[in-house]
């Protein structure tokens, strides 16, 4: 699934946000894509950082590791980056799928500021960059306490989710019938509702129903029912039991489950792994 964002209004949030701490923001989607940022221009240092290949391609890689690790512990991460800054990421999230993430970048710890500064400067000489240029650049990134690093960073979370709630992070309309086939596969063993549906996606129950119909041919929850019941015979014929079947479909009561896949099937769930 792809997410949009409304730039023009996330702009004016991450200005104001920038005002605020005094700490640059970046916004990404779904894919690891750079979607916006607050200032526009990075640092000095990481611009030298940034000004060979090799820096860059290391700046592309820690972004996207770092925004793996956000989306996999499903929380905010903090982490020091390739080029020896402190940064925080946050996943945005809405019904536990991740829409896209905010990254706190650029922060130096005040702490061991000098062995962080020594360890910075080492790091920038692997990308070709002189001591004389990285030094002086390094020390115009305002130092930060782990107190307020921390702060920060769960701000950061406050900030994720506000994206979302605004509607300004959302789903892309266009393969719709897709992105909610994807959907309701990865998560049969879960509530699955065209209430619930119409909140992920952002569309009207009628919109959904018409969608469904020109898809699948059926109303939506027909046709999750038909997905959870075809999840149902594969698990069955791979030696799972009845109730183990019934909890990777979604179905809280086995009993009920064996009731409705005999209406839909024409045999007893125990008996249809015995079935040729």
């Amino acid at each position: 699934m792809k997410s949009s964002f409304d730039i023009e209004k996330i702009n004016n949030f991450l200005k104001n946000f920038y005002k605020a701490i005094g700490i640059r923001i970046s916004v990404f989607d779904n894919e690891f894509k750079l979607v916006t940022e607050y200032p526009l221009s990075p640092p000095k240092y990481c611009s030298l950082i940034r000004s060979t290949k090799r820096g860059l391609d290391g700046c592309i890689a820690c972004d996207i590791n770092a925004l793996k690790t956000a989306r996999k512990e499903n929380q905010t991460y903090i982490y020091t980056c390739h080029a020896g800054l402190t940064e925080a990421v946050s996943p945005i999230k809405w019904n536990g799928i991740v829409m896209g993430y905010v990254i706190l970048a650029h922060m130096f710890p005040q702490e061991n500021h000098t062995m962080h500064l020594n360890s910075a400067l080492k790091k920038s000489a692997f990308y070709g960059i002189e001591p004389s240029q990285a030094l002086p650049a390094l020390n115009e990134i305002q130092a930060q306490t782990a107190e307020h690093i921390n702060a920060c960073a769960q701000l950061l979370d406050a900030v994720a989710s506000y994206l979302h709630t605004t509607n300004w992070v959302k789903w892309r309309s266009e393969d719709l019938a897709l992105q909610i086939t994807q959907y309701i596969e990865q998560n049969l063993d879960k509530e699955l509702t065209s209430e619930l549906l119409c909140k992920i996606f952002f569309i009207s129950r009628t919109k959904l129903y018409q969608l469904s119909i020109d898809a699948y041919g059926q109303g939506i929850s027909k046709y999750i029912l038909f997905k959870r019941i075809e999840k149902a015979k594969k698990l069955l014929k791979n030696n799972y039991t009845v109730t183990q079947t019934a909890n990777e479909t979604g179905f809280s009561d086995p009993n009920y489950f064996s009731k409705v896949f005999k209406k839909e099937v024409g045999v007893l769930a125990s008996k249809y792994k015995n079935t040729p």
